[in-house]
Order: C-alpha cells, then structure tokens, then sequence
C-alpha cells in the first residue's frame, strides 16, 4: 500500500551562534514555546520559539517567516538551566502589547542562581520600552521549569490592562516558588516535603527528584485525566467549568531511587487562588492527586497531551504511551525505534520519531511505519558527527515540525494527503497499518501439537512479515543483482531472480537452432507455468526492483508525442514472468518511479496509456500483450489502449489518416531503405498473423472487451475520449455491430425459419448485455460533435458509405432492440401463467375441500344450544372498568337458561301415529 504522508527534507530554518562552556560541561541551546493571550480570551502558542544560548542571549524567532523577533543579551558567565518562557499581553481595546520573557539562569563565577525578567512594552504608537527585573533564589537545586499563570483578578486586569498574573517556578529537589509577574517579588514558597508527604516510600529510599512539570488548567485535567470526574478537586469551594471557576494545575513527575529500582509518581498540584476564601484551607499550593507510573526504566524525556489524556516517555529506544483512566496511568503500547533519540506527538494515532540517520513517522497504536525520510540538509547529512535532532514544536495549521539539530534550527514539513480530510486521525485506521509492520526482535514459537499436521500455507512465512535477518538478506541480494546487472552478466542475473521469484531454471540454455550455447551471455529458459497455474507469492520489494531494471523512465523534455516508459530489457524472462504472474499493475509501476511520479499530475492515466504499447514494442507478435490482459488487473485506460493497439493490428481502425502522400520531391538512400525494412518488418508479421490465424489477437480483444464492460461507465468514456478519435471510435461501434451479426442476435430475429443442421450454438445472454453495454458506452463518448466531425469527413464517393453505416447501424439496432423487447413481452406472459398457477395452487391447499374429508361435528343434546360467550369485564356507572366476580357470571348463565322438558320417545310415535307425551317439565 502506498504511503499516504510523506515527509520531506528538513531544511535550516536559522543557524545559531555556538555557546559557551558551562561549569559542569559544554555549553548547551534550550528552546521554549511563546505564548500569546489576548485580554478577556484565550492563552493560545503562537508559531514563535524562545531560544537560550548559554553565555549569548535568549532569541525569540517566527518560524514561518524564519526571522529573529527580539533578543535579550546575557553575561558570558550566564547559563540557563530551563527553556525560557515567552508571554504576549495584548489590550482587547488597544494596539499596544506587552511581551514577558522569563529566564533562570547560574552565574558560573558567583554559582548564584536567579530568575530573570526581559519586559518589552510597546504603546499604541509603536514605541517601545525594555525593563529588566531579577530575583535571586536561594534554592540548593537549579530551576526545572518556569511558567505563568493565569490572569489573577478580571475586574483589576480590566481597569489596568495588565495581566496580572504570577510566575511558577519548580526546582529539582521540588521546592516551588510564586513571584509576581511584574516585579518578580517572592510571594510564596513550598518546600520539598510537598511530594515526598504523600509518597509510601520505605525507609531507604534517597535520591527524590522532579523530572517533569507541566501546567494546566483544572478543566483540562478534570476531561483528559479523570474523564470528567470533578469530585476529586475538593478542596475548592466551588465546582470547576471551563467557562467559570478554572484556576492553574501544576502536573509532575518525581522519581525517587529504592535500591536498585527507581520509583516515579504522578502529582497533581492546585495552585492558590487570588481569594483566600475560595480555598477550605490555607496552604498556599495543594497535593490533590498521586499515583504511581507503571514503567521503572529511567526515562529520558516525557510528552504530557492533558486534553487527550496521553502520557508518552522515551527510555532506551523504546516510545511507552499511557492512557488515564480515572487519574491512574495505563501501559497502552509501546513502539520500540532502534537509535531514536527524540520524539515528537503529532495525533493520537502518529508520532515523529527522530534518529541520528532519519525521520520517521510512526503509527503507535499498530506499531507500523508511515513514511520516512532520510536526515540530510543541503545535499549533506548532520552538520556534527555527534548531533542529533532534538524534536520540539509541533504546528498542526502550518503542518510543520521543529527541532533542534546541533547549533541550527530545522524544520521539518510534513505533506498531508490530497484525499485526507481535516483531522489526521483519519489516516491512524488499521487499513493505514498494512504492509507496514515493523520489524520484531524475535519471532514466536508456536507449540506443535502431535494431532495436527503441519499447514502447506502456513509453514512458509509471508513476504510481507519482514525481521531484521531478512532485511539484511534483501539488501545483499539487491547489491549483488545490481553488480550482476552492471557488469553485464544477465545469465547469472536472471538465475538469482528466479531463484528470488521461485521458478524453475534449464540450466542449459540453448540457441534458437538448437545448438548448444557457449556465449557466457546466453539467458536461462525459465519453465513458465500454465494459464490456470497462480503463482507463488513473492516480496513485493523484489518485484518493484524488477520493474525498475526491466524498464526506464524518461522525463520527455515535455514533449507530448515522446513516451516516458521504455523497456531496457525486452528480451529478459524477468518481463515475462513481470507479465504472466501479473505484477504490471499501475500501483506497482508507480511503486517503482516513486519520485518521478510525484512530479507528474496523472500519473495513472500516463502509465496505462504508454505501458501496453511498449509491451508490443517489445514482442510485436503480441503475445505479452495477452498475457497482460489475462492476468493483469487493469482499470478503463489500460484496457482502452490494448483495444486500440489490438484493432489497428487487425485492420479494424481506419489507417488511411495514416497513409502520407506520395511527395514530389526525391527520397534519400537512408529513407529508402527504412521503407524496405518497413516492409520486410511486416510482411514477416503477415505471415505469422496467417499461420496463426489472429488467434492471439481475436482472443485478447474479447478478454479486453469483458474487462472493459465491468469498468465504471463513466471512467470508460473518458478514456475513450482521451485516447480515440470519433471516426476511431465509430469502427470501434461498427466492431460491436459486427459481433452482435456474429453472435446471432440480429439474425434470429429476422430469420422465418431456421435450418436444424446449419443453426449453430446460441450465444450466450450475457454477450448481447456486454456488447450493448460497450456500444452504449461508444456512443455517450463520441457525442454530437463526433458524429457530425464523422459525416463531414466523408467527402466526394464517400457519403453513400456513411449513409449505409448509419442506416445499417440504426436497422441492426432496431432489430436487437425488437428481440430484446419479444423476449420481454414473453417473460412477463410466462410469469403471468406462472404466477396464476402458484396461487391456485396455494389456494387448493389452504381450502377445506383440499383433502377429500370435511371436518364432522358432535351434535348438541336436546335442549341446548351455542350462546355468546359472557364478558369477564363490565363497566361501571362513572365509566370505571371493573372485572366481574364469579357470582355474577354465574347469575348471568343461570338467566339464560331456558325451561326443558323430558318426553317419552314411543314406538307409536316413532312410526308417526302420535305424538311425544311430556313427562317432566321444569325451568333451572
């Protein structure tokens, strides 16, 4: 499958300067992320980074214009021991903005540490004014992590236009510190005892230490973490909203050794708010929620998504994704990248992978490679031996990623797919993942079980699962066929690749007289399987070389009649077997000119125009052509230009646009004998199309016309129209006619009666659909236009011979048309009797008199009789329904019992000379 994101190669987006050395080793560049909030919205990232260079300065630069914005120069002695942090205030109803940057740096000569405010203010005039401020700490551990909150007080930050926010700074040792944003003054400070108080560590734990700190707000924490659980943020009084009470949440990690295993947690902190009374205690920052993190491997770098809920860290080649469930961190995956180095999250369902030789994009969830591209700038890899790209931003409108390569910016842009929409995670599908595996460390033993045998299909491992013992296999082969293919010694060539391709070689290759061949230049006789017979299934990467040394692509200069497709091998079994196993197909063509594919526009349409012509070129007895047809799966263009080729090789296609003048100036000898070999070419074509009777030919346009109808209609005419001309066309239609004469289906109708011994075989239904199909097809394609630019083109003689076609054409039509709707006529007769008769019969069966029996009844006694069956219900004089008690009911069968009588049954009255004498009379 083809990739559908493809990255391309990273370019320099600045060069920065080299920095100082520090104390404890060389020196180093730590990049920050800039944000920007506007008053009463939003804070957002702006497409600005904030650049610390030990002993220079700190560099704010737009990565889309790839210009610096402003710098803040530091003392030779500084270093920083964080990113800086970048905020841009700007005033809802004016154009005047105020740019924070906050800095932690050492002084190597002092070994004093502090935090550092760079304040540039511009007013509505565009004049601005730079301020500094510092504070100096006392903190025994350097700063890990600065920050600002939100902004403290609307109704104040309203009348003063400032943000009125803090400044959170967190150590190693987890001291945390508030300063106010404006001056830098202390307000607060927590000790260590913040993390390790809710920690259930033994007694010789040591070495605490926080790795990881990033901010949040609580409603973000409260959706991604806790899957909107708000119950756990308790110790405020009121509930958290994103619209309303949202206050500042600090997310870290510690980590703290417990003899040879080190143990990390997750906290989560609250933050003071501006009003004391918003919080059930007095403690200026909060522990709300610890737990611990699954994975003991020391980390080297973590990626907090707190909107998705999504923890991502990379220890020793290895990328581990956690999931929140409730607060607690799950292992979800884990994407093992030999040599990485550096990562960075672009969705859920793809993340950058930087190693010291590549990019990559990687699909964690499926643990499949989505496209890659090599770690080269300007012609040349990595500037320093030693480098490695460290991957920091990520800008999803711009589709662009940043990262830190030695002493220079890169960027990276990454191309999205033309049929993707909106949101990448379209393209993180299972779908996406196939024929994309990674490579495994070691395969699965699977237990043999003494009942079963041993599978024929599953004894042989799938091409596609590729290990790290056939990668390397694949790639001495490939070396040593190109050596092989460049030193000329096809015989040894094409024996590797029928190896490769699992068929079977005589190895005693023979000359076309028999004799036998003593050139070390002589190719192998491949044995090729029948037309029934599948092929083995091959590596698809050893087919995309194949068609790359059997053919070559040409760019053409833009000429539109030269071809871009040429075929350096015509005389090779490996394009015959490319052929009959079916590998021609257009997606591997595009596979195997992969670059030149990405220039042209219709590609497709390019390489099923141009692929079967040079397949003729290469046997012009059509035999591969054939073989192409049949065993190939072929789309509308592809089929089109076989049909084209295989009409004007049997003189269905008018050539007389073809035939030039006699010129009436003298030829030269060169052109003369071109003529002559010309003609030699095709009589010897003559002849074998008459030994053989056009078999081939007539067998693979009938193939192509079956494949033809089961293409798109729509698709279908407009490769006709792109590759046939209307009068082109029209001896296309008069083909169809032709074989609608052929097949019977004009003729039976005509026919008054018909000859037993001379009728041949009826043709089957489903010609007369494919072939009206076809020649519908035909006639949407040549439209009006053609068929007047066709009577025009019929001059002098000529108009007789169009009137006959057209009449001919319109008769022959109405004849099929005639069957078509005689046999329609006497469906729908049949299905009428047809029909009828099912329901009779159905009816036969479901009456009484079916059987041959009626249904006998018992005859009531003397003296009673069937009466209505009393209602169990009633209703009441206000409309109530009630049920009726067994009393009632019975009262209700009493009253409609009549008085009986017994009479006595005389023999007299049997012979009708009296009557019956009542005995007993008397009412129930």
């Amino acid at each position: 499958m083809a990739s559908k994101l493809h990255i391309h190669k990273p370019y320099v987006l600045k060069a920065l300067s080299q920095p100082l050395d520090r104390p404890d080793g060389p020196g180093r560049h730590t990049v920050g992320e800039a944000l920007g909030q506007k008053q009463g919205s939003k804070r957002r990232k702006r497409s600005e980074l904030a650049v610390a260079i030990d002993g220079d300065a700190i560099h704010l630069y737009d990565i889309v214009s790839s210009q610096a914005v402003t710098s803040y120069l530091v003392s030779p002695q500084s270093f920083f021991t964080c990113a800086p942090y970048s905020l841009r205030w700007r005033q809802s109803s004016k154009n005047a903005a105020t740019r924070y940057t906050y800095a932690s740096i050492r002084d190597s000569l002092s070994k004093g540490g502090g935090i550092k405010l760079f304040r540039d203010a511009q007013d509505d005039s565009g004049a601005s004014t730079a301020t500094a401020a510092s504070h100096v700490h006392r903190c025994d551990q350097p700063i890990i992590f600065l920050a600002a909150t939100s902004p403290k007080g609307a109704t104040q930050s309203l009348e003063t236009g400032l943000p009125n926010h803090d400044v959170v700074a967190v150590a190693a040792d987890g001291t945390v510190l508030a300063l106010h944003g404006e001056t830098l003054e202390s307000k607060w400070q927590s000790g260590p005892t913040l993390f390790t108080q809710e920690l259930s560590t033994s007694a010789g734990a040591k070495g605490f230490q926080v790795d990881f700190v990033q901010s949040a707000l609580a409603a973000d924490i409260v959706d991604g973490l806790f899957g909107g659980i708000n119950e756990l943020f308790g110790v405020f009084q009121e509930k958290v909203h994103r619209e309303g009470f949202n206050p500042d949440i600090l997310v870290a990690i510690t980590s703290v050794q417990e003899g040879d295993v080190r143990r990390r947690h997750l906290h989560i902190l609250a933050l003071p708010e501006d009003k004391p009374s918003r919080q059930s205690n007095r403690q200026n920052i909060i522990s709300v929620f610890v737990a611990p993190i699954p994975t003991q491997i020391q980390p080297t770098k973590f990626q907090l998504d707190v909107k998705s809920g999504t923890l991502q860290e990379l220890s020793a080649g290895v990328l581990f994704t956690y999931s929140f469930k409730s607060g607690i961190p799950r292992l979800d995956n884990q994407l093992p990248v030999s040599g990485m180095t550096s990562f960075l999250r672009l969705s859920k369902t793809s993340v950058m992978a930087a190693t010291e030789a590549s990019l990559s994009v990687y699909n964690p969830v499926f643990q499949s490679l989505q496209t890659s591209t090599p770690m080269v700038i300007d012609g040349t890899k990595a500037p320093e031996t030693n480098a490695h790209c460290d991957l920091i931003v990520y800008l999803p409108s711009r589709e662009v990623a940043v990262g830190l390569l030695g002493s220079s910016l890169v960027a990276i842009q990454i191309e999205a797919p033309a049929t993707r929409s909106n949101k990448r995670r379209a393209d993180g599908l299972l779908v996406d993942a196939i024929r994309r595996g990674m490579s495994r460390e070691g395969t699965r033993e699977k237990g043999s079980h003494q009942g079963h045998a041993e599978s024929a299909i599953l004894v042989h491992q799938h091409p596609a699962l590729f290990s790290e013992e056939s990668q390397k296999e694949w790639h001495d082969k490939r070396a040593k066929a190109d050596e092989l293919l460049q030193n000329n010694d096809l015989q040894a060539f094409e024996e590797l690749l029928a190896g490769v391709f699992k068929v079977q070689v005589d190895n005693q290759p023979s000359e076309p007289n028999g004799e036998e061949a003593a050139s070390p230049t002589a190719l192998p006789k491949w044995t090729w399987l029948g037309p029934e017979a599948e092929y083995p299934k091959v590596d698809r990467r050893w087919v995309v070389h194949a068609i790359q040394k059997v053919f070559a692509w040409d760019d053409a200069n833009g000429a539109e009649a030269s071809s871009h497709l040429n075929c350096r091998m015509p005389d090779s079994n490996v394009l015959g077997y490319l052929v009959a196993a079916g590998h021609l197909s257009v997606s591997n063509m595009k596979s195997a000119f992969k670059e030149q594919a990405q220039q042209l526009d219709e590609i497709d349409r390019i390489i099923g125009e141009e692929l079967p012509p040079v397949l003729v070129k290469a046997d012009p007895m059509m035999e591969l052509l054939l073989g192409y047809l049949s065993g190939t799966q072929l789309g509308a263009t592809e089929l089109t230009s076989a049909i084209k080729l295989l009409m004007r090789s049997l003189g269905m296609l008018d050539v007389s646009s073809r035939q030039k003048g006699a010129s009436d100036e003298e030829v030269d000898n060169d052109a003369i004998a071109m003529e002559l070999d010309r003609a030699e070419e095709e009589l010897q074509f003559a002849e074998y199309y008459l030994d053989t009777e056009s078999g081939s030919r007539e067998g693979a346009l009938s193939i192509a016309f079956n494949k033809l109808a089961l293409c798109p209609a729509a698709v279908t005419i407009q490769s006709l129209r792109q590759l046939f001309r209307p009068e082109e066309i029209i001896c296309l239609i008069h083909v169809l006619r032709m074989e609608l004469i052929k097949d019977g289906w004009t003729t039976r109708y005509l026919d008054q009666q018909s000859d037993g011994e001379d009728e041949s075989e009826a043709a089957p239904d489903g010609s007369i659909q494919l072939i009206a199909e076809l020649m519908c097809r035909c006639v949407d394609s040549v439209g009006l236009g053609g068929w007047m630019a066709f009577d025009t083109m019929a001059k002098g003689g000529d108009q007789q011979d169009s009137v006959d076609f057209f009449s001919q054409f319109q008769a022959e039509v109405s004849v099929a048309l005639e069957g078509i709707l005689e046999a329609v006529r006497l469906q729908g007769t049949l299905s009428e009797t047809v029909n009828y008769a099912e329901r009779c019969i159905a009816g036969a069966k479901g009456s009484k008199l079916s059987k041959g029996s009626r249904y006998k009844t018992q005859m009531l006694p003397f003296g009673l009789k069937s009466d209505t069956r009393i209602s169990l219900d009633r209703v009441r004089s206000g409309g109530e329904i009630v049920q009726r008690s067994r009393r009632q009911i019975g009262h209700f069968h009493s009253k409609k019992k009549k008085a009986y009588s017994v009479n006595r049954i005389t023999e007299e009255s049997l012979m009708g000379r009296s009557v019956a004498r009542v005995v007993k009379e008397e009412g129930l």
